[in-house]
């Protein structure tokens, strides 16, 4: 009987979502971004506005402008909680020129595309130190589709276009280096 085999899978292609009110600050992150991760491979158009769900409203205040930067460089999918505090400490250092300054790390897969938050709800997996996962879109028969728990952002069409197209690069270039 052939024996199971835990394997790491492939690098998972990793982006932020930005929402924010200055122009200035997405060239400020952008700076930032690639001095601490990688080049930036993708940056949206301008995207519908980030509207907090139930667990962010409390903190977050989002601006008028919202986009999405992926990078170059893979991750592991458990560095999502690492790449969660880096968007942190750049949240609080761009929200003294903004306060409206919202950062949400993710990353794409095959399979689905999942975001980290800071707050649970009944749909999020908890990672690790404070961190938990959501996964916002899945990927079944080469169709992409909306988690019934996603926030209506993600049902948004300029959206979903966005991280299809994201998740076609990231299949095309998979193995890649």
């Amino acid at each position: 009987m052939p024996q199971e085999i835990l394997e790491r899978p492939p690098g998972a292609s990793f982006f932020v979502i930005l929402s924010y009110q200055e122009e200035g600050i997405l060239f400020e992150l952008k700076a930032m971004a690639e001095k601490r991760f990688s080049k930036i491979l993708y940056e949206s158009v301008l995207l519908p506005k980030w509207t907090p769900d139930e667990t962010e409203k409390e903190f977050a205040y989002p601006g008028r402008f919202t986009k999405v930067l992926s990078f170059k460089q893979r991750i592991h999918r458990e560095e999502l909680v690492e790449k969660k505090k880096e968007c942190l400490e750049f949240q609080s250092v761009l929200q003294k020129k903004d306060q409206s300054v919202l950062l949400i790390p993710g990353y794409v897969t095959s399979h689905n595309i999942v975001i980290a938050k800071s707050k649970d709800d009944f749909h999020r997996t908890y990672l690790f130190q404070g961190v938990y996962g959501e996964t916002v879109y899945f990927f079944s028969r080469s169709q992409l589709l909306v988690a019934e728990s996603a926030q209506n952002y993600f049902r948004e069409r300029e959206v979903s276009y966005f991280f299809n197209t994201l998740r076609e690069s990231y299949e095309f270039n998979k193995f890649k280096s």
